[in-house]
């Protein structure tokens, strides 16, 4: 929801976007798609892609993460038709 697009095809290890984003190699690929999402946003989401769950943030770490309590920043408004 972040970039725009689903971040893989399919969640398994045949997914070559899969195997990068679950070994921590988000930030380095959205950095390289030129995606614009900030630092504490990476951080999230890489916290949220690792694939053994002992290691994901729990709903509560996700709610205190700093980008959850971060300013709010209105989306801009529609282009003009």
């Amino acid at each position: 929801m972040a970039a725009g697009f689903s971040p893989w095809e399919q969640a398994s290890m045949a997914d070559e976007r899969f195997q990068r984003f679950s070994a921590g190699q988000f930030a380095q690929i959205a950095r390289h798609w030129n995606l614009g999402l900030s630092e504490d946003l990476m951080d999230l989401l890489q916290r949220m892609f690792w694939l053994d769950p002992r290691h994901r943030l729990s709903l509560e770490q996700v709610r205190a993460h700093p980008w959850m309590n971060g300013p709010v920043t209105p989306p801009p408004p529609p282009p003009e038709a």
